[in-house]
């Protein structure tokens, strides 16, 4: 009986020290931000890459301008991410350009999940949609906000 009972002392003492290793993957494929293109329709009607002058684009959400061109750069952008509100449901964006102010207002879910304890708290953010948008077009291509390796964006954006 004492050799059965030690045995299975030691295959319960084996379990547990196989059970407690700590998982070194910890990397998430969640993101807090939305990738953006901006693009444009060709004389044939296809998609084409085009390069935008911002002055600013600003969020009240973020309470700091996300960025702002400087007197002496030129910040042309034809692919850029930018940061959800991690505390509301929506977030609103103003691109200042060309002398005129577009808005895109997003609602999102979170989904806040425990991967492992070792890890800690995983935020997801899901079903990205437009509540508003005055750009000429915007199409959402991911509504899931998720590192990817194709760099497919989650938003492209059309302006003529």
């Amino acid at each position: 009986m004492n050799k059965i009972l030690r045995y299975c002392l030691i295959g319960l003492f084996l379990s547990l020290i196989f059970a407690c290793e700590v998982d070194s993957n910890c990397g998430s494929i969640n993101v807090d931000y939305v990738t953006f293109d901006v693009v444009e329709l060709n004389a044939e009607g296809r998609e084409v890459e085009k390069t935008v002058l911002f002055d600013s684009i600003k969020s009240p959400q973020a309470i700091i301008t996300i960025f702002q061109q400087p007197d002496t750069v030129d910040l042309l952008l034809s692919s850029f991410r930018l940061r959800l509100n991690p505390e509301g449901d929506t977030t609103d964006f103003y691109f200042y350009y060309d002398e005129q102010v577009d808005t895109i207002r997003f609602s999102h879910e979170k989904i806040n999940r425990v991967d492992s304890p070792e890890c800690g708290i995983d935020m997801e953010f899901i079903g990205l949609d437009t509540v508003l948008q005055t750009f000429d077009s915007l199409i959402i291509v991911n509504d899931t906000l998720r590192r990817r390796q194709d760099e497919t964006p989650n938003i492209k954006l059309f302006i003529n």
